[in-house]
């Protein structure tokens, strides 16, 4: 981030933020990066110890209305989250939003969020064999998830037109050195079955969901959960974040553990966790007929990212098709 950026950020931060969370004065602001890709900044505020965290959507070669379009629809989704469906509670909630800026590189500030997130506990059940931990925090993670879908539910109907073009989307990417048209084929084949079955939609309706569920976009503090990176919300079927969730464990156990199916009891637990917070544990099958499909949606999707290695993509791309294959 350039200096003159920086100072720009600080003075808005002392200026808007800041009075928001303690009284001036204030004192020297350190700027610590958290994004690896994306500009995601720390700002500690070290005479009052105020930590906010900034997100600059404007980087690279992204149109700046399209950056503000995005940073804005974030800002007004975590609004609508907290003020209006009730997550803004202690122990299941979205970050709170401080303010945007569109001048300021399309800057949204929100809260720092206290805890460790899904990934570092993830990693302490692979490497450390803490699975009880992770059996307790997939509990508190679905118990999230269902407080979100309940209080963003509709009347309108499921729809596979979405998974469809998300499906689209991902093979597009995908096609370059990674999937060769026959793969590629071979997959839409099997898709094809996932949208024509009507009553796979029948028995459940759209609602929010989170739309980025990945091991980063949630933290964990003392039972308490809090989401971060809200900008992919949208009116999907649950087993959007559910799937992607599952997919994420399967990743995770095959890239870290070379063991796919260790991954299997902490999808089963968080599952059934859903439907037994959902006050239904027959829910339990309603999800999980729909679960595959979503499951190989965030396969493919992880499965996008060069740094886990081709070998590890490839795997990916053949658990993903075996989801679709097998599971319905």
């Amino acid at each position: 981030m350039p200096t003159y950026v920086e100072a720009a950020i600080c003075q808005y931060l002392r200026e808007e933020i800041f009075p928001q969370l303690a009284p001036p004065p204030y004192g020297e602001i350190e700027i610590t990066s958290l994004g690896a890709q994306k500009p995601v900044c720390l700002f500690f505020e070290k005479k009052r110890s105020i930590m906010v965290v900034g997100k600059l959507f404007k980087w690279g070669v992204i149109p700046f209305e399209e950056a503000w379009l995005e940073a804005d629809k974030e800002y007004s989704n975590l609004k609508l989250l907290r003020e209006q469906l009730g997550m803004d509670g202690e122990t299941d909630r979205v970050v709170a939003p401080l303010g945007e800026n569109k001048e300021l590189s399309a800057l949204l500030v929100t809260e720092r969020a206290p805890g460790q997130t899904l990934d570092h506990f993830i990693a302490k059940a692979i490497f450390e064999q803490e699975h009880d931990e992770l059996f307790q925090i997939l509990s508190h993670l679905a118990r999230f998830f269902v407080k979100l879908h309940e209080a963003g539910k509709t009347e309108r109907p499921l729809s596979p037109e979405l998974p469809r073009l998300y499906l689209d989307t991902l093979l597009g990417s995908l096609n370059v050195g990674l999937l060769d048209s026959s793969k590629r084929a071979e997959i839409d084949k099997h898709a094809a079955r996932w949208w024509s079955d009507k009553h796979l939609y029948a028995s459940d309706r759209e609602t929010i969901v989170h739309g980025d569920a990945t091991p980063t976009n949630f933290l964990f503090d003392n039972g308490n959960v809090t989401a971060i990176d809200l900008e992919s919300m949208k009116l999907a079927d649950r087993c959007w974040d559910l799937g992607f969730i599952a997919a994420e464990l399967k990743h995770h156990f095959m890239w870290r553990a070379g063991d796919g199916w260790a991954a299997e009891p902490f999808i089963g637990h968080f599952l059934w966790q859903y439907a037994a917070d959902y006050g239904d544990t027959q829910f339990f099958r309603v999800i999980t007929r729909r679960l595959p499909l979503y499951m190989a949606l965030g396969l493919l999707r992880i499965a996008r990212n060069s740094y886990v290695g081709d070998i590890h993509r490839q795997h990916l791309v053949l658990e993903a098709k075996q989801c679709l294959e097998y599971g319905l």
